[in-house]
């Protein structure tokens, strides 16, 4: 599904990640971890395509991202730190915008009831430069669970979201497993990473420190390597 080989990049010539080289194939759930600067998040933003290696390459389904026309990245979906939306538009609008972008066209109804699921029935019609950070991470999970992606790239799911918000991002991940579908997730939640994900990476002075099965891997192991 996604071969990634000898991707770098450098900031103000700082090696940032250095031939980094990995696979991911369907229904794969990993988990990205490492310390903070590290080059988690320019990882992901790269394998979306969102900014560009200084070497490399990525192939999603046979082509190569940088060099495919847009339409070769259907099927992937990121979703970073920011949501990525327009403030001033609703929730219902943002979502309804944003799946047209992905081809996806959701009638009112369903919008409505995914945002009452997560959680945010009292103000999808307000707009969203009102909301807070976690009800900001609720909305991209309502609008993850509307459109019909195959690649995943999340950065940190859990950030914001309280006792309850977490147990409902769970119901949406737990879901989005069982239909086998593949995810990369940021994060520095390691022990949630290894119970929940097939696969961890651990990033380390640009390179791979690990790259294991996640049951095989002791979670004291990973946390000495971020300490």
């Amino acid at each position: 599904m996604l071969s990634v080989a000898n991707i770098s990049k450098s900031f103000y010539h700082n090696p940032v990640l250095k031939n980094l080289s990995f696979r991911v194939d369907d229904g794969d759930v990993i988990a990205l971890t490492g310390k903070n600067g590290v080059g988690k998040s320019t990882l992901l933003r790269i394998l979306a395509r969102i900014s560009h290696p200084d070497g490399g390459t990525v192939i999603y389904n046979g082509v190569d991202i940088f060099k495919g026309q847009a339409s070769a990245r259907s099927g992937i979906l990121y979703l970073g730190h920011e949501p990525g939306l327009y403030p001033s538009l609703s929730a219902i609008e943002n979502i309804e915008f944003a799946c047209r972008i992905h081809g996806n066209y959701p009638i009112e109804e369903n919008i409505i009831t995914a945002l009452k699921n997560i959680g945010l029935s009292k103000q999808i019609k307000d707009p969203i430069k009102i909301y807070s950070k976690g009800m900001l991470q609720r909305l991209k999970y309502a609008l993850a669970n509307l459109l019909p992606w195959s690649m995943l790239f999340f950065d940190e799911p859990f950030s914001g979201l309280d006792i309850e918000g977490r147990n409902l991002a769970l119901g949406y991940l737990n879901a989005w497993k069982a239909n086998d579908r593949a995810m990369i997730f940021v994060t520095h939640d390691v022990e949630w990473g290894l119970s929940f994900c097939n696969r961890l990476l651990l990033l380390e002075a640009g390179s791979f420190k690990i790259d294991q099965n996640a049951d095989s891997i002791d979670v004291k192991t990973i946390m000495s390597g971020l300490q």
